[in-house]
């Protein structure tokens, strides 16, 4: 059994043993929140001697709500201390972290809008970690009123960068965004469908005497073979490199048989080998 106990410590006393990268997203929702309604769930930290950078606490869990903490510009954080050994406490993070949820594209689009007023897409794409390009896409579809468009992608059934490419009308691009989003399994089926309906509307609304051809199938199955020759040289590259190291590892194992080879490593000051390499010819041995 291991005791804990809560505490309020000051947050330059806590070292991060093990630093993440952070969605910016998560993040600035996690302050937002703090800085509301306050700290809802203390930090898990490990006592041990003072250190000469002047901490005296490992985090164990909770970074990003210490970063926040700091972030916000408290001094103080309550903490729950634990002296279990080092093996429970890396479960204990382990667990935590596979029970963090990644955040949601109603998320996004929720903090996006909240942000809009006060700020432009370039700043907006740095306060979250994202790719500006993907933030004004998103701008462009709450700017433009495509209610369906965010409707859909709110209800899971079509993909928030399908829609920003619905959105911008080419059809090249709708063509290469529904085939990538039925290669990677996001559209199929019934929501496909849905997906080619709503552009082929899209289309007759916007210019009713346009003839330009229609997303069909065999578009997206044409697209869909030449992903998938794409993904067959990949394969073949791939077996041909297994195969290279196969015969390496084969030459090498031979060689390290030989003890008078042996013998002239350890005289050129060479008795190790890299431990993955190691472990890769003991593997077949």
């Amino acid at each position: 059994m291991t005791s804990q106990k809560i505490t309020l410590i000051p947050v330059h006393e806590i070292r991060i043993v093990n630093p993440r990268s952070r969605n910016r997203l998560r993040f600035h929702s996690v302050m937002t929140s703090i800085g509301t309604v306050g700290l809802k769930k203390p930090i898990t930290v490990h006592q041990r001697p003072l250190a000469e950078d002047g901490t005296r606490y490992d985090l164990v869990c909770g970074q990003g709500r210490l970063e926040s903490v700091k972030e916000l510009g408290d001094t103080m954080i309550p903490a729950l201390i634990t002296d279990a050994p080092e093996d429970e406490r890396y479960l204990i993070s382990l667990v935590e972290n596979l029970a963090r949820r990644p955040p949601s594209t109603r998320e996004l689009l929720r903090e996006v809008k909240r942000l809009m007023p006060d700020y432009r897409a370039p700043a907006i794409a740095k306060k979250l970690g994202m790719d500006r390009a993907h933030i004004y896409g998103i701008i462009g579809l709450l700017q433009h009123g495509e209610e369906e468009l965010i409707a859909r992608v709110e209800a899971g059934s079509l993909p928030l960068e399908t829609a920003v490419v619905i959105a911008s009308g080419k059809d090249t691009d709708i063509q290469r965004a529904l085939s990538e989003a039925y290669d990677n399994g996001m559209l199929r089926g019934t929501r496909l469908r849905e997906a080619q309906r709503l552009v082929r509307r899209r289309r007759k609304e916007i210019a009713p005497g346009d003839q330009q051809r229609e997303v069909t199938g065999t578009d997206l199955m044409r697209v869909y073979e030449h992903h998938t020759q794409q993904q067959r040289a990949i394969v073949r590259r791939s077996a041909n490199v297994t195969h290279r190291i196969a015969v390496l590892t084969s030459s090498l194992r031979r060689l390290f048989s030989d003890e008078h080879f042996v013998t002239l490593l350890r005289a050129e000051g060479l008795p190790t080998l890299p431990e993955q390499l190691a472990s890769k010819i003991a593997s077949h041995t």
